[in-house]
């Protein structure tokens, strides 16, 4: 049996852009000879839905970078989140920083009003301008993301300490310094905490087991005599690119992940993913 572990963001699909067709129809062909294909993102369980209510059936999905999982026809569960401690402590050093940065949760994101957010959002568009459209396309995705799709609280860490109920999976940061990132990703790695770059002026604060590395070893436990394959893009898909049996990246892959493939797919708005699957995977009729 094959299992395919992928991506999404920049991998399944350009963010914000239309998805191949080709990719969806590699879905559909890979579970009708019996293998399994898993979609494996940072993207948090409620950002999913839109994204499997476009398959034709349904695929298993390991969400937050590996903080947890759904199989087929089943309810998620939820395998690491970060502490309340260490939710007060990296907060309150990103607010000291005045650096912008949100809260996913089991139960969506949160964050501080948009509003207060002004000078971050111009900043990250002119640091993205060297993306030409592109950079413009992200910023407005996310920006409308942000203004519409989250819950606006005064207080983040008040509002987790009132909802004791809610699992803080991981904090997010974006920030237009390289330098900035850089010295936030030193200072706030430790024992408890894996900090690591997710997407352009991006950074991730998890629990040190949401990883896909680990989400990898979780779920290949139920299929011992499986083989492998992870398809990616991006430093958050190194880990399960150094776990799989067969590690796949696309050609818009950042260059330390094109090096760590055994193969390199079409750019993902080639339908990368679709094309990899039928020229090695699927078996002819």
């Amino acid at each position: 049996m094959n299992v395919v572990f992928c991506d999404i963001d920049g991998t399944f699909q350009d963010i914000g852009g239309d998805i191949p067709a080709i990719n969806f129809e590699a879905i559909e062909a890979l579970q009708k000879q019996g293998d399994h294909f898993v979609f494996i993102s940072g993207r948090g369980y409620e950002q999913l839905h839109e994204l499997l209510g476009m398959l034709k059936g349904d695929c298993d999905v390991i969400f937050s970078n590996g903080a947890g999982y759904r199989l087929m026809g089943e309810e998620p569960i939820y395998r690491a989140w970060l502490s309340l401690e260490k939710c007060r402590e990296a907060a309150a050093f990103l607010e000291q920083r005045e650096v912008f940065y949100f809260i996913h949760t089991d139960e969506g994101i949160i964050m501080k009003p948009y509003e207060l957010y002004t000078k971050n959002f111009s900043a990250l568009r002119e640091k993205m301008m060297v993306m030409g459209e592109t950079g413009k396309k992200i910023m407005d995705f996310k920006e409308n993301f942000f203004a519409n799709d989250c819950l606006h609280v005064a207080d983040p860490i008040a509002y987790l300490e009132e909802h004791p109920e809610l699992k803080a999976l991981k904090i997010e940061i974006m920030e237009a310094s390289d330098e900035e990132l850089d010295y936030l990703r030193t200072e706030l790695n430790g024992e408890d905490t894996y900090v690591f770059s997710s997407y352009f002026q991006c950074l991730e604060i998890v629990n040190p087991i949401s990883s896909k590395g680990h989400a990898v070893n979780h779920f290949m436990a139920e299929f011992p005599d499986g083989k492998s394959y992870g398809i990616g893009d991006g430093e958050n898909d190194l880990a399960m690119l150094a776990t799989v049996d067969v590690a796949v990246a696309v050609e818009n892959a950042q260059e330390n992940v094109k090096e760590q493939a055994h193969i390199i797919a079409p750019h993902c708005l080639e339908g990368g993913v679709g094309q990899f699957i039928f020229e090695h995977l699927i078996q002819p009729t």
